[in-house]
């Protein structure tokens, strides 16, 4: 409910300039480096349970806790710690996923919590974007650190006595990779992460572009916001079903990342703000769709028992860099450049790296015959 909103708050409530407010939220971004980082480790070291149940109870706290901060500086801190806190959950959580998961199953795991991330994406900048309009912007804290909350207790409810450890610790004698030394890995992550400080526009740029040049209000924003994750929840899961032993992962994780480049230049070139706005939620949304859950199967690939939450944890640090790179970019050339040319430039950035993907990366993502990977 928060963060498609939080650079409108900042500008409008708090008073600070885009680029004070590009800056501020790179602090997302480093807090979410360091919180992913730390969560791979701790979900290798202590389970992804505990992780989780942790992140969730902090977070909780910290978004309540950030409406009470009005400076430069203490925003900055606050909303390092903030992301840190929220972004330990994330390797604890596709650690889990692939834990309760069959292998012939683990892209629609992903994708059905997807699905459940998504619903909430689609009520949350719904809902707060009345919230932000009637009721002010420190409502919508307390009833986002609420929420997080509620989704603690039912998580410990429902989880607390089922993970299990033997999976995850060493054997004797055996070797871990590490994913910071797999170059391969490296090489899918690389441009990855480019794609997703294009996507993050959406978070970060998107909002003000909407507020200053297509006159939007706050729950006009939310309405299009709130579609991208409808359209998510409506159509993922069948289309994901449909098209994951058709098609090579890689290829569903290029493909969708074309698609989102291409949704920056439509945006770019269509003058009618309702029409360019709607069509620009469609296809970056159909792009989403394709990448995220074949981009996470594609990395889990990767992985083995005794080192999945180090890999996942690296994978994850991935949108962490792009919370930090996307706000800066996006906001200084939205001042430099305007928005004209910053969504030409992150349209053709984004294509650019969905080729180089292509030819830097084999498939590692086939199914044998008897249901096991390659």
């Amino acid at each position: 409910m928060v963060l498609p909103f939080i650079s409108i708050y900042l500008h409008a409530d708090l008073e600070f300039a885009i680029g004070e407010i590009g800056i501020i939220m790179a602090f997302y971004g480093l807090g979410s480096i360091c919180g992913a980082f730390l969560g791979g480790l701790l979900t290798d070291r202590i389970g992804f349970y505990k992780v989780q149940l942790v992140s969730l109870f902090t977070t909780s706290l910290s978004f309540v806790g950030l409406m009470y901060l009005q400076g430069f500086a203490p925003l900055c801190a606050g909303i390092f710690v903030l992301s840190f806190l929220a972004d330990t959950i994330r390797p604890a959580n596709m650690t889990a996923i692939q834990h309760f998961s069959k292998p012939e199953n683990l892209t629609r795991s992903l994708s059905l919590v997807r699905l459940a991330v998504n619903l909430g994406f689609s009520i949350g900048p719904f809902l707060g974007g009345y919230v932000a309009a009637i009721l002010g912007f420190e409502m919508l804290f307390i009833i986002n650190g609420s929420a997080i909350f509620l989704g603690g207790i039912i998580f410990f409810l429902l989880f607390r006595n089922k993970e299990k450890r033997s999976s995850s610790e060493k054997k004797v004698g055996e070797i871990i990779q590490l994913p910071w030394k797999d170059l391969d890995y490296i090489t899918y992550l690389i441009p990855f992460c480019v794609i997703i400080i294009v996507f993050f526009q959406l978070i970060y740029t998107i909002p003000l572009f909407f507020k200053n040049v297509f006159h939007f209000d706050e729950s006009q924003i939310g309405i299009f916001m709130a579609m991208n994750g409808f359209i998510i929840v409506l159509i993922e899961m069948p289309l994901v079903h449909e098209l994951e032993r058709k098609y090579k992962h890689i290829h569903l994780v290029v493909f969708g990342a074309i698609l989102i480049g291409l949704s920056y230049l439509i945006l770019a070139s269509i003058s009618h703000a309702i029409l360019a706005a709607f069509f620009f939620t469609i296809l970056i949304t159909i792009g989403e769709i394709l990448n995220f859950p074949f981009s996470n199967t594609v990395a889990l690939r990767y992985t083995q028992d005794n080192n999945r939450g180090k890999y996942m944890g690296l994978y994850t640090m991935t949108f962490s860099v792009a919370h930090v790179f996307a706000p800066l970019i996006g906001l200084q050339l939205s001042e430099i450049v305007g928005f004209y040319y910053l969504w030409i430039g992150a349209g053709i950035t984004c294509i650019f790296m969905a080729l180089v993907m292509y030819t830097k990366n084999k498939p590692k993502d086939e199914l044998t015959s008897s249901g096991s990977f390659d």
